[in-house]
């Protein structure tokens, strides 16, 4: 591996124009080595930024790697610790892997001096050297054809004695976001709607994903939380299921960092002001997932009482959730 540093691309940013700092870096990554992005967000959104940015600049071969976000993370630490440095720029939705990789030193310092893309995003969404490029709302799935025309639109709407023992629920233990939703709904519905919930009788599954193969067949009428790149590909191929994301909600918000000593530092730069363009931001986000700039009608739109997830404490409010949905 060559020891580039982000560093050392500072003087192809100087430029204050968008253009001129974006076209500098772009030109100088010709002469790196392939881009390597790792993403954990839905393929076909890494496979539509992947080749947006490659008709953008063809002159910059892009490689990208996919794992969901627990064992992305996983794999991207195991190689840093090992001194290995294979990912140029990274995307995941794991805040506390994010700040602790900061914490050691693996990502490149980023400003909106030296990448004016940055720009267009509000601070808030700027955070340990990371900046969030896809958020991921959390709702439910559920089967068109058992509700009929009186199709569940809130939280609130779970909790019909129709619904009893028909509802399959992801294990909030083993993903934050969904503890993290549940604290949310706890916080501004009350414990009761928890323990209304647990009364339900709900199904725990580790997963929801192949909880929602089942949904499609027509075994259960609700699989939550669910996100909509989950339900996609069955909704697609014509199975009789929809996905909602209530107005209040939370979700699953995908952070994209640039490698500390990076092989292609330019090349990650110009990979990352792309997503954070217009053209990127809706190839990556596309119908199923909501960009921080909020723009576009092309992206999903942000629900109306959207809630940080705040993962960092939810460990403080983890047993007593656990508690009101009986899950001891």
């Amino acid at each position: 591996m060559r020891p580039i540093l982000l560093a050392t691309c500072a003087t192809f940013l100087a430029a204050p124009a968008f253009a001129q700092a974006t076209s500098e870096a772009c030109a100088a990554a010709a002469g790196e080595p392939p881009l390597v992005w790792y993403s954990s967000q839905d393929p076909s959104r890494n496979e539509a930024a992947a080749e947006a940015f490659t008709a953008a600049n063809p002159e910059i071969e892009i490689e990208h790697f996919r794992l969901s976000t627990g064992k992305l993370a996983t794999r991207y630490a195991t190689e840093r610790d090992a001194g290995v440095i294979y990912a140029d720029v990274i995307s995941l939705a794991d805040p506390v892997f994010i700040a602790q990789g900061n914490a050691d030193g693996w990502f490149a310092p980023l400003s909106k001096e030296e990448i004016p893309a940055l720009a267009g995003f509000d601070d808030a969404w700027l955070e340990n050297n990371a900046v969030t490029t896809s958020l991921s709302m959390l709702g439910f799935a559920y089967n068109t054809d058992q509700a009929g025309d009186a199709a569940p639109v809130s939280w609130e709407d779970i909790l019909k004695p129709e619904y009893k023992g028909r509802i399959i629920l992801g294990d909030p233990r083993n993903v934050p976001s969904y503890m993290a939703l549940f604290r949310i709904l706890k916080d501004k519905l009350g414990e009761d709607y928890l323990t209304r919930l647990a009364e339900q009788e709900p199904v725990l599954v580790p997963s929801v994903v192949p909880a929602t193969q089942q949904l499609a067949a027509g075994e259960v009428a609700i699989v939550l939380p669910n996100v909509m790149t989950v339900v996609r590909v069955l909704k697609e191929e014509g199975a009789p299921i929809d996905f909602t994301a209530p107005e209040l909600t939370t979700g699953n918000e995908f952070e994209t960092m640039i490698s500390q000593g990076a092989d292609s530092p330019n090349a990650a730069v110009c990979f990352l002001s792309f997503l954070l363009s217009d053209e990127g931001q809706i190839a990556y986000n596309g119908l199923t997932s909501v960009s921080p700039k909020q723009a576009y009608d092309e992206t999903a739109p942000m629900p109306g009482d959207y809630v940080d997830p705040d993962i960092a404490s939810i460990g403080d409010d983890a047993p007593e959730i656990v508690r009101l949905l009986k899950l001891e």
